[in-house]
């Protein structure tokens, strides 16, 4: 049973998050026995959902197991695509797996698929839970999950001198890696001007390719149509500089439901100041540079946050704080 939850959500991580997004990835296994009979994952917004796709070619699951990473959906106002809880049902198989509980429905639909006569287990599947990490909060909150990543020296130096990279080949690939999982990347006009980045996802190593995801820009100042932030093909979205829980606010409703943000000191401060930012992945370099810009731009309190994870990233210290659920 697990070897098959495990397989349901191999596929499901294969699929690029931006193109399902607002949507998660599902993965589903159909089997009877130790015999996997198909599979399917949903690969792209508006198109069919993995249970669809993996019962194409049945017209009964007498006998069979069905294992799907994620609670089978149902009809709601404005829904696109038609109940995934329902033609499981309709299918009628044996069993049902499921690796975790869809915060749309928390566990609803399981319960009417039980109704029907058919046994379903939900499990606490961890690969499951870590396909769409930032969904939930996204369902809960009504908001986007904001990361601010940051790169500083052992002084608290952002800048190196002559504006070379320090941080090491690990740790910007480590940063491409969260691009390629978060709904948008954020930056400033400032950041615009005085970096030019391209905020892409530049992973040619990886088992998948990855698309880039949608970028926003805050700010007043006009941006050049040959910044590098336009070299990539995703929405970007401009916002003048305004209160952020209203742009959060824009995200969200645009399907947005994570931001990695990178961007200056004064941002970056201003945002951990007012409590908008639910995770903090900090790389420091081993060198002193003693001049240069800081990391903040005055003293700022993570007496919210912990401690969550931490390692040698290629010689730099990669530390990552979570905000305490409130």
């Amino acid at each position: 049973m697990l070897d098959f939850l495990n397989l349901a959500a191999e596929l499901a991580a294969k699929i690029d998050p931006h193109f399902v997004s607002p949507n998660p990835r599902v993965g589903c296994v159909i089997s009877r026995g130790e015999k996997v009979l198909a599979t399917g994952a949903h690969e792209k917004i508006g198109e069919p959902h993995a249970e669809v796709l993996a019962t194409k070619n049945f017209d009964s699951l007498a006998g069979c197991t069905v294992s799907i990473t994620l609670e089978p959906c149902d009809d709601f106002p404005g829904k696109k695509t038609p109940s995934c809880a329902q033609r499981l049902i309709s299918l009628a198989p044996e069993k049902i797996f499921v690796g975790s509980l869809d915060p749309h429905f928390c566990g609803k639909n399981v319960e009417k698929i039980r109704a029907a006569g058919i046994s379903v287990e939900v499990l606490a599947h961890v690969p499951s839970q870590n396909l769409n990490p930032f969904f939930s909060h996204w369902i809960s909150q009504n908001r986007p999950y904001v990361i601010v990543k940051l790169a500083q020296s052992l002084d608290g130096k952002i800048t190196a001198p002559g504006g070379d990279w320090f941080s090491s080949e690990l740790s910007r690939k480590k940063v491409h890696a969260l691009r390629a999982e978060v709904s948008a990347i954020l930056t400033t006009t400032e950041t615009v001007f005085t970096d030019d980045p391209r905020l892409d996802c530049r992973l040619s190593d990886f088992p998948r390719k990855f698309s880039a995801p949608e970028a926003i820009v805050i700010g007043d100042r006009k941006i050049s149509p040959d910044s590098k932030i336009f070299a990539a093909t995703r929405k970007i979205h401009f916002f003048l500089r305004t209160d952020f829980s209203k742009i959060l606010e824009t995200c969200a409703a645009n399907g947005i439901d994570s931001i990695l943000v990178e961007a200056g000191a004064q941002f970056c401060s201003e945002i951990l100041r007012q409590n908008f930012v639910d995770e903090l992945q900090i790389f420091t370099a081993p060198k002193i540079f003693g001049s240069g810009k800081n990391i903040f731009d005055s003293e700022i309190s993570l007496e919210k946050f912990q401690l969550a994870d931490f390692e040698n990233s290629g010689g730099d210290f990669w530390q990552r704080f979570l905000r305490f659920s409130s």
